[in-house]
């Protein structure tokens, strides 16, 4: 909620499609310098309370964030700023938040409960902002500013009432934080499932995955539709997202997590390509749902195998591996920011969602190569 609410509010004071990206960038660039830490802190401290720390501070930087705005004082250094804290936080509790689930399940629930957390996640990633695109007509952009700062009250209540069934094995990792944070690396490049999972995960995340950024562009100036318009596109991705994770958990482990990667990929290269290019608002509305159906698939079959995949002593640092992935996130959006500057935001998200088609055939194809025995 927080990211689209204040995207828009960044387009309103510069007119920046490069800004507007910006602040995604902001909020994920601390993950490619701490998620790591995050992760080796993951397996050796308690991960409820790490947990609930980064949501206070999260919680205190949003109110700062709505005081500046109700006082009238919005400048861009101040939403970056604020986002760059919340990365912060986020990249120190990501990988604890994730690899709680297996103290909270008993191993026989693992996969399940992997792929609902892993689809309450990645849905939240588009519902969130979709809940905030539709606040904004109706309330305008400090007061919903407010209304995403009390929804984090709860949540911290919520993380308050967890019980293990029992003790996960954390405080196994040894060594210096540095040391931790080698193994994990060298395990998740040494292990070839692992490996190709995050290659399709950096594909995703450099490519189709950044599309929300620049939604507050296309609802302005390519389909002229206004805030009012960026709320139903957000909405729509909202219940693409939803439609995406549901899917997944109901299908199990009937198809090879492979095969549905490269199908969810291609399909998410093709909308988004489609979106781009459409200049017709009610089509856009169905191509940005199937965009998000297929991103948020993806990412819950990938997140789901990375933690099934992994040992419960080196759980948290591979998660954290992950996550570093996602990081990367900024240079998509950087990436999809300049070259809406120059090129125009259709051409260049048209151009760039092709090569993330390429990339996703690419990597099954090295993953077939390479793991043959993975791929059946």
């Amino acid at each position: 909620m927080q990211m689209l609410i204040r995207g828009w509010m960044m387009y309103e004071l510069t007119s920046s499609p490069l800004m507007v990206a910006m602040v995604t960038a902001a909020m994920m660039m601390p993950m490619l310098f701490l998620s790591l830490v995050g992760g080796a802190l993951a397996d050796r401290f308690d991960r409820k309370k790490i947990t609930m720390v980064s949501d206070i501070v999260m919680l205190g930087s949003f109110a700062v964030l709505f005081g500046v705005s109700a006082a009238g004082i919005m400048a861009p250094w101040h939403i970056l700023t604020v986002s760059v804290v919340n990365g912060i936080a986020f990249s120190m509790s990501v990988s604890s938040r994730q690899s709680m689930i297996s103290g909270l399940v008993h191993r026989e629930q693992m996969r399940t409960a992997v792929g609902l957390s892993a689809t309450t996640y990645n849905s939240a990633q588009i519902i969130g902002p979709a809940i905030g695109g539709a606040m904004l007509p109706l309330f305008g952009a400090t007061w919903a500013l407010g209304v995403s700062t009390i929804v984090v009250i709860p949540a911290i209540l919520l993380y308050m009432t967890l019980k293990p069934v029992h003790h996960s094995s954390v405080n196994d990792a040894k060594g210096s934080i540095v040391e931790n944070v080698k193994a994990g690396l060298a395990y998740s490049f040494h292990n070839s499932t692992l490996r190709f999972l995050m290659l399709g995960a950096m594909v995703m995340i450099l490519t189709v995955g950044p599309f929300q950024s620049l939604m507050p562009v296309f609802a302005e100036d390519v389909l002229g539709v206004g805030v009012g318009g960026l709320g139903v596109l957000m909405l729509a991705a909202g219940f693409g997202a939803l439609a995406g994770s549901i899917s997944v958990v109901a299908i199990g482990e009937s198809v090879a997590h492979q095969k549905l990667e490269l199908v969810f990929g291609l399909l998410a290269a093709a909308s988004l390509t489609a979106f781009a290019l459409s200049p017709f608002f009610a089509l856009s509305i169905l191509l940005v749902m199937i965009t998000a159906f297929a991103t948020t698939g993806f990412m819950v079959v990938n997140m789901t195998v990375v933690q099934i995949m992994t040992p419960e002593y080196m759980r948290g640092r591979v998660v954290s591996v992950r996550f570093l992935v996602i990081g990367l996130m900024p240079f998509g959006a950087l990436s999809m920011g300049g070259a809406a500057e120059s090129l125009g935001a259709q051409i260049a998200v048209a151009i760039i969602a092709g090569v993330g088609a390429v990339g996703f055939a690419l990597v099954q194809i090295a993953s077939r190569i390479f793991s043959p025995a993975d791929s059946q």
